[in-house]
Parts: C-alpha cells; structure tokens; sequence
C-alpha cells in the first residue's frame, strides 16, 4: 500500500512538473499587471533575436509562424485585434529547445523540456512602449501521450499565446 501511495505521488509531480510556463514583467518579480485602458491591437509581429536565430538551426521544429498564427488567433477568439488600432504587439523570441521525436518518447522528461521563452512588447502611437514582459512555457512529457511534434508544439504554442493575451489583458495569476 505504501508503495502505491508513494508511485502516485511521484506521478502526480512529474505531471505537475512536466508542463510549465510563467510570465515574468518588466519591473521584477513584485511589479504588478499593468492593465491597459485599451488592451486592442493591430496584430502581432514575431521575430527571433540574435541567441533564437543559432538556436533554430538545431531546433528546426520550432515554427515561429506557428506561434504568431497561434497568437493571433487567440486575440481574434477574445476580439483583441482591430486592424486601425494604433497598438501593436511584437514577440521577441529569445531562446528554443526542441527535444527530437525518439528522445522525447523514450526518454520523456528524463531528456528535459521542449520550450519556449520570449519578450511580448506592445506599442502604442508613435511607437511608444506600454508593455514589457517575459513568457517562458516548458513541455517535458513523453512517451505515447507527448512523444508526437506535433502534439508538444501545439502545447507551447497554446501555453505561450495564452500567457501573453492574460498579461495583455492584466490577469494576475497569482
């Protein structure tokens, strides 16, 4: 009996553990959601910086336009793109890690974690800066269930757009 309770509770923290993600603003870890009076924009633009562009010649499953598309839709479902807005938001992507398909389903979180870390910046008229912040998502699952790319990337891409739109929109997770 013991050693059940013990094996289920160290399946619940790998599962709890496998898949996270965060948002971290500009202002450090006490600075509080800025909420914009109008959180609209025009549409999002998606970039790889200096380190993400190296980073994707090893890690060529990452789709950035994937992202952007995954972004995009996510503020069209909650009405948040209006194409004469003055607004726009741009994602730097910082930093990648895409595990290959066989380490990911043999080796599961043991091989670490697919992720995806970048700055959301928007701006408003004349280009002014009204939003700074850092979202990382992480996929470490494996085996049958998170072993396919198509399957863990549609998770980060999912996970990353909808930290961005909740700190767009000032939910504080905490």
């Amino acid at each position: 009996m013991k050693l059940i309770k013990s094996t289920a509770f160290c399946i619940a923290i790998l599962v709890l553990a496998g898949c996270a993600s965060g948002v971290t603003r500009d202002g450090g870890g006490e600075a509080k959601a800025v909420k914009l009076a109008d959180p609209k924009v025009a549409g999002v633009r998606i970039y790889l910086n200096d380190n993400a562009q190296k980073l994707h010649a090893d890690n060529i499953k990452f789709n950035p336009e994937a992202l952007r598309s995954t972004i995009q839709r996510t503020l069209e479902a909650r009405q948040l793109v209006v194409p004469g807005s003055n607004q726009r938001m741009e994602v730097e992507i910082t930093d990648m890690r895409v595990r290959s398909t066989f380490s990911s389903i043999a080796f599961g979180f043991m091989a670490g974690a697919d992720s995806v870390k970048g700055n959301v910046l928007v701006f408003g008229a004349a280009g002014k800066q009204l939003m700074k912040y850092e979202v990382s998502a992480s996929y470490a699952l494996g085996g049958i269930g998170g072993g396919t790319d198509e399957a863990r990337m549609s998770w980060l891409y999912e996970e990353f757009a909808k930290l961005t739109i909740n700190e767009l929109l000032g939910v504080d997770a905490k």
